[in-house]
């Protein structure tokens, strides 16, 4: 088994949509994740739980309170877990908490996970007939699950419909091809998202996928157009940046999360807020109040 204290890390976040809240999923080495909750109105940080397994970052989601997490992970190389859960599942927790409070088998790690209407209703990117709740974890009274007949794909098209909902705007869409054993960027894939203010502009582009990487590594470039003027800046983040909460520039590069203002003219004021590429595995169980809804 590969040691969590090892390696280096990587960082995905995902803010809530009416609350100064976000969860960071911290990844290193490859098959351990960390949950951490980030309090962005004052950037404290509650670390929690681990998995030995991978979580889908970009299938999961935050209720728009940010009070619960809903997640897709799978463990392939545990032979030591309850068959009735399967390989794959996607759950509902009190981040920074993966206890699930409510669970559903998957079995494989074709489409999966959801995203929040809104805090009491769900639509699970699961078909009808893998949407049947684990009995250990069935949904509490009032939470409403709307699976989808048309679960398919990985990431996409869940993912797109996030960011869509959250403000980002399709500029391009993206064409990647495996061909010859190397996956091939056609063309490239951006989307823009203006700040609070609507001065600045923050680009994501998706440049191609690592050839080497199974499944192909995505790989990202980050800018900011000031658009009074036209000037623009890179942003050096490596997989996530967004606005937060604040109307603050916020990015993950190489395990570390940094945040601050943008000014005229595109010019980055943000500053390292944390860094979690020193962490270790701590086998942490959940309070009592993560175990109830």
């Amino acid at each position: 088994m590969d040691n969590p204290a090892e390696a280096s890390c990587k960082l995905f976040v995902i803010l809530a949509r009416q609350a100064p809240v976000g969860v960071i999923f911290r990844r290193g080495p490859s098959e351990w994740i960390q949950l951490i909750r980030w309090n962005t109105a004052d950037d404290t940080f509650e670390e929690g739980q681990w998995l030995h397994g991978r979580i889908y970052a970009k299938r999961c989601d935050l209720s728009p309170d940010g009070t619960k997490l809903l997640y897709f992970a799978a463990k392939y190389r545990d032979s030591t877990y309850d068959a009735s859960y399967t390989h794959a599942w996607t759950a509902v927790s009190k981040p920074p908490w993966l206890t699930a409070l409510a669970l559903w088998p998957k079995g494989d790690t074709w489409a999966g996970g959801g995203l929040f209407h809104d805090n009491s209703h769900i639509w699970l990117n699961h078909r009808p007939d893998q949407a049947k709740a684990h009995p250990d974890h069935q949904p509490p009274e009032g939470l409403y699950i709307n699976p989808n007949p048309f679960a398919t794909g990985e990431d996409y098209p869940l993912y797109a419909n996030r960011l869509d909902r959250d403000g980002w705007r399709y500029k391009q869409h993206g064409s990647f091809v495996h061909r010859g054993g190397v996956w091939v960027t056609e063309k490239e894939e951006i989307c823009i998202k203006t700040d609070p203010t609507r001065r600045f502009e923050l680009q994501m582009t998706l440049l191609g996928l690592q050839p080497s990487t199974a499944g192909g590594a995505q790989i990202y470039d980050f800018t900011v157009r000031d658009l009074v003027n036209s000037a623009t800046h890179n942003v050096p983040a490596d997989q996530w940046a967004d606005w937060d909460h604040r109307g603050r520039l916020v990015y993950v590069q190489d395990g570390v999360l940094f945040a601050g203002p943008v000014h005229p003219g595109a010019q980055l004021d943000t500053d390292k807020i944390a860094d979690f590429t020193s962490n270790k595995f701590q086998d942490v169980k959940a309070p009592e109040s993560a175990l109830v809804w």
